[in-house]
């Protein structure tokens, strides 16, 4: 299944009728067939995308009699298993798809059940015999589920399905504008909230009670791990992932993650379909030589996916509606762009995400080892240094800047500094008020409890970026084209594995020693030794010049909604500075234009 959704606490007639409604507009994620049940105060949808079991059942199942009855978005790998020691247990499991193990797991076990569950999944539970409903996601957030307060619980796997109300999150807002996307449990409506990853929220009686079943995995100090443990364990989760009764390919760029998953997924015997997005005559953005010559080393059956500034007008408003909340990342519509292409080919893809996390390959792991000095040279420097187009390194300009914004204060703000799409001076200026974001102190909790600096932004992203951001993205782009998402890098057993080990035992000189030895095998030197070049879109250029109308167009009104939100005066001069050179608020200029496409579509109230 690929959509759920529905409600507790309306008349059984107005319930059904409204999840009815609710995972019609899910249709995309699921065509294959849809299914609404009634339960006690009201009834759950789910809408399928037919990738395993294609003839059984879709759900939602129901277990204990029918008391407990559970809809589930995404892959249960372990599913036989589970199944098998069920049926020992003396529990029924009933004919389906993998995700039919999931009612008798809770029915066996409760809460406590789900951290036995190995995949990617959204869950939502209702359990007749206490009356209480469980809403519960993967452990790194895979598969999204939303919520909204009030005397009605509606959930479901889109914040659009949702209805709203209360107004805008101001926080969510901040936060927004620092990072491009809203770190979980907000949105920018008040009123519909994100379930955190690895968390089962319970509700019961009018309360909400929050139980942690699967956190991130924790560094051990000295623990240590061997290329052939990442190899062999790796291998296995590629394997796991390759499950299904439909065509499977692989997302490619020219960098090491996607092409191990390739290489794996050759090694497997599986058909080797590999799809590549490639930027014609934009020099360093473009990977798409790079992921043509690795794909011909592989002897894959790929397809390569241009995209010019001409695909931004229409891909902005259908990425928006998606969503259902805002979201800045401008190389969400490149993704959108590439699995239109895929989903005429295949049903699912595999993608190298979560490799840059677990074997620490970020550059932003090392802002630990800046000496403040150089931060003060950089910051001297960086009004004087001219915008460039981007080379592999980024721009000077952008570099110096980063950096003098990374080496000083505390590691939550350096960390927060790499990460952040509108500069503070901006955000203060849009907002009316200068502060640190909200989401900042969630950073320094990740730093405090971490021994090193890049350790406490490994965990910082396995809090806040990765569900949030890469893997939000992927997700919701993929759907968008009726298209499943699968991270063989998040699998349980490798995470597991590659988490515990400290990133400094990960990095090397090039990061990711371990991952990149562990390739040796199936992949040449010159895949394995390539530095990490980030998936980038050239929107400030796009936005600057040949797609200047969709500034225009979504910024220039003066009854542009985002006006509402923010100074409107600091839009204009911001658009104006970037129209003059300034790339570094190209992201900027496009979270603006996101945060109004998705105010068009979805405005709060």
């Amino acid at each position: 299944m690929c959509g759920i959704c529905g409600s507790l606490a309306m008349t059984p007639g107005l319930a059904f009728a409204e999840a009815g409604a609710m995972v019609g507009r899910l249709a995309h994620r699921g065509p294959g067939d849809r299914a609404v049940v009634a339960t006690p105060g009201g009834a759950m949808a789910s809408a399928r995308l037919h990738v395993t079991a294609p003839g059984e059942p879709s759900g939602p199942y129901s277990a204990a009699g029918g008391r407990v009855t559970a809809a589930v978005n995404g892959e249960i790998w372990n599913h036989a298993d589970l199944r098998r020691d069920l049926s020992l247990l003396g529990f029924d499991v009933p004919p389906g798809a993998d995700t039919a193990v999931v009612a008798p797991l809770f029915e066996a076990f409760g809460v406590a059940g789900l951290s036995r569950l190995r995949g990617m999944f959204a869950v939502a539970i209702h359990d007749a015999r206490d009356g209480s409903t469980v809403l519960a996601r993967d452990r790194f957030g895979i598969k999204p589920l939303y919520w909204q307060t009030g005397p009605v619980l509606r959930y479901a796997s889109e914040a659009g399905v949702l209805p709203g109300g209360g107004g805008v999150d101001h926080d969510a807002l901040a936060d927004y504008l620092a990072l491009g996307f809203v770190p979980a449990p907000r949105t920018l409506g008040r009123a519909v909230r994100k379930v955190p990853p690895g968390t089962a929220l319970v509700f019961r009686g009018g309360h909400v009670r929050e139980v942690v079943f699967a956190p991130p995995p924790e560094v051990e100090i000295g623990a240590a791990i061997t290329s052939a443990e990442v190899r062999e364990t790796l291998a296995a989760a590629v394997r796991r992932h390759l499950m299904g009764d439909v065509p499977i390919g692989v997302y490619l760029s020219g960098g090491l993650d996607s092409a191990a998953v390739a290489a794996l997924v050759a090694n497997a015997g599986a058909p080797l379909r590999t799809f590549a997005l490639s930027f014609p005559g934009e020099g360093a953005y473009d990977e798409g030589a790079a992921a043509r010559r690795t794909a011909a080393l592989l002897g894959a059956h790929h397809t390569e996916v241009p995209m010019g500034p001409d695909r931004l007008a229409e891909l902005l408003p259908l990425a928006a509606s998606r969503f259902g909340e805002p979201f800045g990342d401008p190389s969400a519509l490149a993704v959108l762009a590439l699995s239109q292409v895929a989903a005429r080919d295949v049903t699912v893809v595999l993608t190298g995400t979560g490799a840059d996390e677990l074997f620490a390959g970020y550059a932003r792991y090392r802002l630990g080892k800046i000496p403040s000095a150089v931060g003060g040279l950089a910051r001297a420097a960086s009004p004087f240094l001219p915008a460039s187009r981007r080379t592999r390194w980024g721009t000077v300009g952008s570099l110096a800047r980063k950096l003098a914004r990374a080496s000083h204060r505390d590691p939550a703000h350096r960390y927060l500094s790499a990460l952040e799409v509108v500069p503070a001076a901006w955000r203060a200026r849009l907002l009316g008020r200068d502060e640190p974001p909200p989401v900042a102190e969630r950073f320094r909790e990740c730093f405090a409890k971490s021994a090193t600096f890049a350790d406490g932004a490994r965990k910082a992203d396995f809090a806040v970026y990765l569900p949030d951001d890469l893997l939000a993205k992927e997700d919701r782009m993929s759907m968008a084209a009726t298209l499943e998402n699968r991270v063989p890098f998040l699998d349980d057993a490798v995470a597991d594995l590659a988490g515990r080990v400290t990133a400094s035992r990960h990095q090397g000189l090039r990061g990711k020693r371990l991952l990149r030895s562990a390739m040796a095998p199936h992949l040449p030197a010159e895949i394995r030794r390539r530095p990490k070049h980030g998936f980038a879109v050239p929107v400030s250029e796009w936005l600057r010049g040949p797609a200047q109308s969709v500034v225009k167009d979504h910024l220039g009104p003066r009854d542009a909604r985002v006006r509402d939100l923010v100074d409107g005066a600091a839009v204009d001069d911001l658009v104006r500075e970037h129209s003059r050179g300034d790339d570094g608020l190209g992201l900027a200029l496009h979270a603006l234009l996101a945060l109004e496409a998705s105010l068009r579509v979805h405005r709060p109230r």
